[in-house]
């Protein structure tokens, strides 16, 4: 008995369950990468992404950086402020200042 050799699939165009999973994998893990951020949005977490990207924003041309960043980050921070010829809060200084400051900017009014 002869055995015939499988017939060759051109380039791409594979059967059956070997094109799916690529896909199916990539859109299971873009599904939970939404998922992370919308979380991570809802409780507050990517305060801190939010803020680095917002600072880099503001700070991009700054005249006090040789190299186009601020200090190193040490020094005086004033409150939720930084003074000026200073990078950005450490993280733990942002926490710090956000729960200053919804310690002390009561709102009073019930709406």
């Amino acid at each position: 008995m002869t055995r015939t050799p499988p017939t060759a699939q051109p380039a791409g165009q594979e059967t059956g369950r070997e094109t799916e999973r690529p896909g199916a994998r990539r859109r299971v893990r873009e599904a939970l990468a939404r998922a992370r951020a919308l979380w991570r949005d809802l409780t507050g977490e990517s305060a801190y992404d939010r803020y680095l990207e917002r600072y880099a924003r503001e700070h991009a041309d700054c005249p006090h950086r040789p190299d186009g960043a601020h200090g190193s980050g040490q020094g005086s921070g004033q409150g939720s402020g930084r003074a000026s010829g200073h990078g950005p809060m450490s993280e733990r200084e942002f926490w710090r200042a956000r729960a200053e400051q919804a310690e002390t900017e009561i709102k009073a009014s019930c709406c």
